[in-house]
């Protein structure tokens, strides 16, 4: 139980650090601004400054200092491959060892969409992309081979389905009731 508290006090006491940060540089309007842009990056200036209740020119002076101050990263088109497999890495490292895997990771392959960082000690969360099972299993044969005297552990796991995705236009459905799985019928 000890590590469980600690993780959820460390996970804690990062998200209020994200939590203050975003507040020094962003208020409600940005946070509708966002959400408008989340659902399509694509708006207008002018349809941003409408749906908020202010101008073309001030919607526009909103997102570019979001953009300043790395709010917003960038701006991405969400392509939809049939066959394509996303697969989900986790790796956790010996100590002492986390850069030098992040570095061979990082580097190694463009397979890999994007790595992340948690709170849990020596661990990297990665998201690989291929239309290949063969290639996804050899980036984690080469992970292995290449780190894996720096690796405690490497759990590797293909995507079955996508529930809900922003970024990629899923948004989730709920059933209905007729569709539900019986919790909600009568007798």
């Amino acid at each position: 139980m000890k590590c469980y508290f600690a993780a959820r006090r460390q996970a804690g006491k990062a998200l209020k650090r994200l939590t203050n940060d975003w507040a020094e540089v962003m208020d409600g309007t940005d946070e509708k601004i966002l959400d408008l842009l989340k659902g399509n990056a694509r708006m207008s200036y002018q349809e941003l400054g409408d749906a908020i209740g202010m101008s073309r020119v001030a919607a526009k002076k909103r997102v570019q200092k979001l953009e300043k101050d790395g709010i917003i990263r960038g701006y991405n088109t969400c392509i939809y491959k049939p066959g394509e497999i996303t697969a989900i890495i986790d790796i956790i490292t010996l100590p002492g060892k986390y850069d030098e895997v992040l570095q061979y990771v990082s580097t190694r392959t463009a397979y890999v969409r994007q790595i992340f960082g948690t709170t849990k000690e020596n661990h990297i969360h990665m998201v690989a992309v291929s239309d290949s099972a063969r290639d996804l299993k050899y980036l984690a044969k080469m992970i292995i081979r290449k780190c894996g005297d720096s690796i405690d552990e490497i759990h590797c796991h293909a995507l079955k389905d996508v529930y809900k995705d922003v970024y990629g236009g899923i948004r989730y459905e709920q059933k209905s009731v007729s569709d539900s799985n019986g919790d909600n019928e009568r007798n």
